[in-house]
């Protein structure tokens, strides 16, 4: 077995959103098949520190993760981008060099692209580790999407700026690695034409099939109920959501007048709060929810209107297996491999809406496509299987310097 010094800039405890949900299974599934991982993440802020609930050596350095104008101005005279540079921290460095020196290590494992500055870092160093990258998203993919998607001229400008950063920074740094993991077939392949040298791999997201599970709707609404789920501070979904409300719900409306949709989510932006003004019966937005379970297993229609984003939706998968219909668009089912009937997929505003009204109105329709989702889930996506096979590669990879990788 192997000991692993984990890196993330996201604490995975609890897993309350998509990053911390891949990020908790996959650090419990190396611990599970005997592997002895050492934790160093950042933690917000005045955040109370859950333990995590399994044994494991645990380091957090406190962080603000607040994005801040005058920090991302100051950024335009600097080289790296701003969503990477406000993640070098000295306490962070100094942490993982500590360990480095005084452990031994067989592979350093940094969870996101942003927290890749460390494993260039300790190589400077002259420590010659085995190192992994797991690439939830191609990240500069995400701001070329969002380029394409904004309106506002100096945003715009400005995103531009911060892409070509981004594209040249991800697309150096990863050949650094000995391999890299991305959760998506897609994104294995944008990573090797970014980087011919890269060495990626694709390592899908899963779902905790003890905890989602198909549960008894218990709803109080005369009307029906839509569900979008997502942190509202990352762009995709703010994005997504903006759309939706904007061109697709009042087409759902003229048809049932009595609709609600549910916004699950923490940090909701002020934009949402004015949109619930315009809809004060219909939009309910209750902002970080403990279980969110409840939300979904109340909703008629499950929906990620996402425009933008990479990697792979977590949620999508978890309302799968909570036999849930689902409506999303191409990027919302990006990388998920499912039978065709599983769930809708619509990427134009009078298609999305059809999709919804068609599952509202035709019970048999939405029940078929629920069951057939839930079935293609189970067998597709099971966390045991696809993280036991993960924790089973790295068990076998020659971590005193690899010259070929492994494939089982």
């Amino acid at each position: 077995m192997k000991t692993i010094l984990f890196v993330t800039h996201l604490y995975p405890y609890p897993p309350d959103d998509g990053g911390r949900i891949v990020t908790y299974n996959t650090i419990r599934e190396l611990v599970r098949y005997g592997h002895k991982v050492i934790l160093c993440s950042f933690a917000e802020e005045n955040q109370t520190i859950e333990p995590l609930p399994f044994e494991i050596e645990t380091h957090t350095i406190p962080i603000s993760y607040a994005n801040s104008y005058k920090k991302a101005i100051m950024n335009l005279s600097k080289s790296l981008p701003y969503n990477m540079e406000k993640y070098i921290h000295d306490r962070m460095a100094d942490l993982i060099l500590q360990i480095v020196k005084r452990r031994k290590i067989d592979i350093l494992y940094i969870d996101h692209l942003h927290m890749a500055y460390y494993a260039r870092m300790v190589k400077q160093k002259g420590y010659d580790l085995f190192t992994i990258l797991r690439q939830h998203n191609v990240e500069s993919t995400i701001f070329q999407r969002a380029i394409e998607e904004e309106d506002n001229v100096i945003k715009k400008a400005y995103l531009g700026i911060q892409y070509k950063r981004l594209y040249r920074y991800e697309s150096e740094i990863v050949s650094l690695f000995d391999v890299v993991y991305t959760i998506t077939d897609e994104d294995s392949e944008r990573m090797k034409d970014m980087n011919r040298h890269v060495v990626a791999k694709t390592l899908p997201a899963g779902v905790d099939t003890e905890k989602y599970f198909p549960m008894e709707n218990n709803k109080k609404d005369e009307g029906p109920v839509l569900m979008f789920l997502g942190t509202m501070s990352w762009l995709p979904n703010v994005n997504g959501i903006t759309w939706f409300i904007e061109s697709i719900f009042p087409k759902v409306l003229q048809k049932y007048q009595k609709t609600k949709l549910y916004i699950v989510g923490k940090n909701p932006p002020e934009k949402l709060y004015k949109f619930h003004s315009q809809y004060p019966d219909n939009i309910v937005i209750t902002g970080y929810v403990e279980d969110e379970r409840t939300y979904i297993a109340n909703s008629d229609v499950f929906i990620v209107p996402l425009k933008i984003g990479g990697g792979m939706r977590i949620k999508i998968l978890n309302a799968l297996a909570m036999k849930k219909p689902i409506v999303t668009t191409s990027v919302g089912v990006e990388g998920i491999k499912l039978h065709p009937f599983s769930l809708l997929v619509a990427d134009e505003e009078e298609e999305f809406a059809n999709g919804i009204i068609k599952l509202l109105s035709e019970k048999e329709f939405a029940d078929q496509m629920s069951e057939t989702g839930f079935r293609s889930v189970k067998e597709s996506y099971s966390n045991s299987a696809i993280f036991k096979r993960h924790a089973e590669e790295i068990n076998q990879y020659n971590t005193r310097r690899a010259t070929e990788l492994v494939s089982l």
